[in-house]
């Protein structure tokens, strides 16, 4: 399954099934799980303006996790270039994602802070960055333009909203898909 959201009138934000199960493995189901996030790598297609996520970085062991905090440490841009030279120069960076341990996640004061940071300071493709936050019952993505504008996403694909979305076009709900559960 892959979930289709709309960003602008002309362009979808695509993430692949195996993209959506690398995050969704690290919810926070139980309460001694912390917070974990990576970045968001895919392309943009060229006969169309629309944007596919087709992997992320996972937690990596420098970064600094906690139950209510993340902190991505420079591996995560380690991977991301690894994989840029591995794809010929296609793989692009297109925003971060983390994980919240509430049932239906908001972005904090420190996420928004972050998110601008990236937005103005990162090197990416496009006009935009996109900001995944896995709950622990549903997956929300808000994005954040060049110019400033931040909103959030809504699913488009009615066949995944059907089967997984808590809330018509809102909400992606949260699979248990870890090993050992």
């Amino acid at each position: 399954m892959k979930l289709v959201y709309r960003v602008t009138p002309r362009q979808r934000l695509i993430i692949v099934e195996h993209a959506l199960k690398q995050m969704q493995a690290f919810a926070q189901l139980r309460f001694w799980d912390r917070e974990a996030g990576g970045v968001l790598l895919g392309r943009h297609l060229l006969d169309s303006h629309d944007v596919v996520v087709d992997e992320v970085s996972t937690p990596q062991n420098s970064d600094r996790r906690s139950r209510f905090g993340f902190f991505r440490s420079s591996k995560h841009e380690q991977v991301a270039r690894q994989r840029w030279l591995e794809e010929n120069s296609t793989s692009a960076y297109l925003g971060l994602w983390h994980t919240h341990p509430e049932r239906d996640p908001t972005p904090s004061g420190v996420d928004q802070r972050d998110w601008k940071q990236a937005v103005a300071g990162d090197s990416y493709e496009g006009d935009r960055l996109f900001f995944p936050i896995v709950g622990t019952h549903c997956l929300r993505i808000w994005t954040l333009s060049r110019r400033g504008t931040f909103r959030e996403l809504k699913l488009e694909n009615k066949n995944a909203q059907d089967k997984s979305a808590g809330e018509p076009g809102r909400h992606t709900r949260v699979g248990r898909g870890r090993s050992g559960d």
